[in-house]
């Protein structure tokens, strides 16, 4: 039956397509902590550049650690399905689970370190974050990603 046949290659096309979107993500995570970075160093309150403040410090760190840690997954989920591994779609779920939780996790501390001013159509920081909550329902959301992770990886079964 060629239904069957073409079943393998239309699963890994759409693994790719997943792929380069979050490539995608990858690339907005990153324009958004640079933005952010640099509002941090020139928007100043109580006579200094909020950047000085250490708490804030710490939720650019964090935010920067998810996009690094998501961008190590693309490279991953990249390799795995241009060497064509067995565990590629493994790589792929993995990868969506994560865009979905360190892209809501940069987006929302993007607008929230921006002010109000974060959700203005004259910053992209607005636009960058729509672009990211329109990419993790891209494909299914994470929490569908994450039951195809835990079936592929674990043998659940709970795949849909």
């Amino acid at each position: 039956c060629l239904g069957t046949s073409a079943l393998p290659v239309i699963e890994h096309v759409v693994d790719e397509a997943i792929a380069a979107l979050c490539a995608e993500a990858v690339g907005a995570m990153q324009v958004m902590n640079e933005m952010t970075l640099e509002y941090t160093k020139t928007r100043k309150q109580f006579g200094v550049a909020i950047g000085h403040f250490q708490a804030l410090q710490h939720r650019m760190v964090d935010t920067f650690m998810a996009y690094e840690q998501t961008k190590s997954l693309l490279y991953r989920a990249v390799c795995a399905l241009t060497d064509e591994k067995e565990d590629a779609a493994t790589a792929v779920h993995a990868l969506k689970v994560m865009v979905d939780r360190a892209g809501k996790l940069v987006f929302s501390e993007a607008i929230q370190l921006h002010g109000g001013m974060g959700l203005t159509d004259e910053l992209d920081i607005g636009h960058f974050a729509k672009r990211l909550m329109m990419i993790n329902t891209t494909f299914g959301n994470g929490d569908y990603h994450q039951s195809q992770f835990s079936a592929l990886r674990y043998n659940t079964g709970a795949a849909l």
